[in-house]
């Protein structure tokens, strides 16, 4: 009866306490912090109901353990018609296995005037 007991007991405990490899990855979920996407998208919930047509680009400085990141995020279609699209840009840096947003920039493409054809940071005539 006892070894019944001492072999349930040592049972549940590998079980409950999983493979420390598991334990780890699991740590490593709970602890990372939101993507740059998501985080422009917790800022942004009208993003999910424009009307307009809407373009979210993430990129990397590098593949593997990036440390600079920038979301674009492109709206076209808009109900202001001297204004062909708006580009925002969001800045993040990862510290500390977080990424932080350092700064944002907002860009405008005209649909009349001089310049039609990029993104400049005047607002559109």
């Amino acid at each position: 009866m006892f070894r019944i007991l001492a072999v349930a007991t040592l049972a549940f405990g590998i079980l409950g306490s999983g493979c420390a490899t598991a334990q780890q990855v699991i740590a490593k979920v709970q602890s990372s912090s939101d993507t740059p996407l998501e985080q422009v998208l917790q800022l942004r919930p009208d993003l999910r109901k424009e009307l307009a047509t809407v373009e979210l680009r993430q990129f990397f400085d590098k593949v593997e353990s990036p440390t600079i990141g920038q979301v674009k995020v492109t709206e076209t279609g808009l109900m202001d018609d001297s204004v062909r699209s708006v580009q925002t840009i969001y800045y993040f840096k990862r510290e500390d296995n977080s990424w932080m947003l350092e700064n944002t920039e907002k860009l405008y493409r005209c649909a009349r005037g001089s310049n039609t054809k990029t993104f400049q940071k005047a607002v559109c005539p």
